[in-house]
């Protein structure tokens, strides 16, 4: 028997996917460098299970230009490294492998933009590159 679904039913289906792997409740955290202070322009997301403690995981991470022109200004980086960078920040990784495995495996490429939409309803941020892709 063969089944057809329309375009946007089946990004519903990805969008209430997404909701119930990440959780529906996202909170944004500042991400902290190795000495606990605040970085410039990053931040870190969490959902409803994480507790703030060693055994948490943060789901994703955010970083625009600003943390990227830090890192430059600190040496961290070279020139040639923060004009690639900068053209592909904001970025946004998804800390999960199985996360993403199990994304690609369910849904092929088709998750990428319903990711990005409900990352902006989530979190009111946007992006313009998901790393690692």
């Amino acid at each position: 028997m063969k089944y057809i679904i329309t375009e946007s039913r089946l990004n519903q289906a990805i969008y209430d996917f997404i909701d119930d792997l990440f959780g529906a409740e996202i909170h944004t955290l500042p991400a902290l460098d190795d000495n606990g202070d605040e970085l410039v322009d990053a931040y870190d997301f969490v959902n409803d299970e994480y507790y703030g403690d060693e055994g948490s995981d943060y789901l994703f991470s955010w970083t625009g230009e600003g943390y990227y022109k830090s890192l430059i200004k600190d040496g961290h980086i070279t020139k040639p490294e923060w004009l690639k960078l900068e053209s592909q920040a904001p970025l946004v990784e998804i800390f999960s492998m199985y996360d993403k495995e199990k994304l690609n495996g369910y849904f092929g490429n088709t998750w990428k933009p319903v990711f990005k939409q409900w990352f902006k309803d989530k979190t009111g941020m946007d992006y313009k590159t998901l790393y690692g892709e």
